[in-house]
């Protein structure tokens, strides 16, 4: 039985990276199969978001391992003492649909016990995201960007090949 006792998240070293990289991308690809049934122009986040991430003393990137075996990855930014972004967070395909994710954010969470803030973004298409982090993590929608409303930096850019038709933004306030 999978619980979060039993997911550890794992620094992730430099020989990990390409495991990294590539179970990062099939997991996304996912996504982009299971609503347009094609992947040929599935956007995945770049992998050069990974190298950047692993260089700043303000992100955390993380295997998470099951049993001493790898089932997902999670770039976690620390934005101050109590907010913390969950700019990436994926379970490897052969993991999903397994309470893999579930359990994997229980465990994040406790990882860090002074947040009382977390946010995270999910393209609109992405309809089991949507359900994850609203009903199973306790997420709320809090903004809805398109090309009505944009972000700072266009996170709608990386995925206008697709007509995503905008990107969530959600948060979860952990009271203290």
């Amino acid at each position: 039985m999978v619980n979060k006792k039993n997911i550890i998240l794992k620094p992730l070293e430099p020989c990990e990276l390409e495991l990294f990289r590539k179970e990062m991308k099939k997991s996304f690809e996912q996504g982009v199969l299971e609503r347009f049934g094609d992947i040929s122009a599935a956007p995945t986040p770049p992998t050069n978001e990974v190298d950047f991430a692993l260089k700043d003393a303000t992100i955390d990137v993380f295997l998470l391992m099951f049993d001493n075996v790898p089932v997902g990855g999670t770039i976690i930014k620390r934005e101050n003492n109590n907010k913390f972004s969950l700019d990436l967070f994926f379970i490897f395909k052969d993991y999903l649909n397994k309470k893999f994710g579930s359990v994997a954010w229980q465990a994040i969470e406790a990882n860090y016990p002074k947040a009382e803030l977390w946010e995270t973004h999910t393209p609109y298409f992405e309809r089991r995201n949507i359900h994850f982090y609203v009903n199973k993590c306790g997420f709320k929608i809090v903004e809805f960007f398109s090309e009505f409303h944009k972000e700072e930096h266009d996170i709608t850019e990386e995925f206008k090949d697709i007509n995503t038709s905008g990107f969530f933004r959600f948060e979860k306030r952990i009271k203290q």
